[in-house]
């Protein structure tokens, strides 16, 4: 992609909304814990989202030394990334294509819902790691667009937290999940036209395409 398409901070931040956002989170979040007393939501909420905020904060401070490591070149980077976030948005098309989500039959502990599945694949999906690995190498010697991409991860999460926080009584306003839903169909369009943007550019810097 352009180099100053990317750098856009609005772009930044909802690819970050695409990926990692509180759309996704809702539901899963409200059918996990249907049952659970407040007490335990909240527990869930608070320890899914400090978890996952040190995870991406991770990603985009250490992960694009192990890019650099390896020596991706940037079109390969952006092929990638291209790529899953192509996949992910096939797979929330078709949501058939992904496997079910399985409710525990007895309750775990708060921590270990909130590691998994909730921060993990439900929060951090691998498109998420993706982008933030693609933002964070693109711009590692630019300290003011690492301070955007950081500011960007935070604004995020803390909508995440906020998701997870009231999902149970977001899911009871009538009218408002069948928006919501709505919401992710156009976003989900958003995110496969920006992946095969994102592959037309790699094809053309490398001569296949005009």
């Amino acid at each position: 992609m352009q180099l100053a398409i990317v750098a856009d901070h609005k772009f930044i931040f909802t690819i970050f909304f695409l990926t990692l956002g509180p759309v996704k989170i809702i539901a899963p979040f409200a059918r996990l814990t249907h049952e659970a007393t407040p007490k335990y939501r909240r527990d869930v909420a608070i320890l899914a989202s400090v978890i996952a905020t040190a995870v991406v904060l991770l990603v985009a401070l250490l992960g694009h030394r192990l890019v650099v490591k390896y020596q991706l070149s940037l079109d390969a980077l952006r092929l990638a990334g291209g790529l899953v976030l192509l996949l992910s948005a096939l797979f929330n098309t078709f949501p058939h294509l992904q496997p079910p989500l399985e409710v525990p039959k007895t309750q775990p502990t708060a921590l270990q819902l909130a590691i998994n599945p909730i921060v993990s694949p439900i929060v951090i999906p691998p498109v998420g790691v993706a982008a933030i690995l693609i933002f964070t190498t693109l711009f590692q010697e630019n300290f003011w667009m690492h301070l955007s991409i950081i500011a960007s991860l935070l604004s995020v999460m803390f909508l995440d937290f906020l998701a997870m926080l009231f999902a149970d009584k977001i899911i009871k306003v009538p009218g408002l999940m069948q928006v919501l839903n709505l919401t992710a169909v156009v976003l989900t369009f958003v995110q496969v036209a920006l992946a095969i943007q994102v592959i037309l550019i790699v094809l053309k810097n490398l001569g296949i395409a005009r």
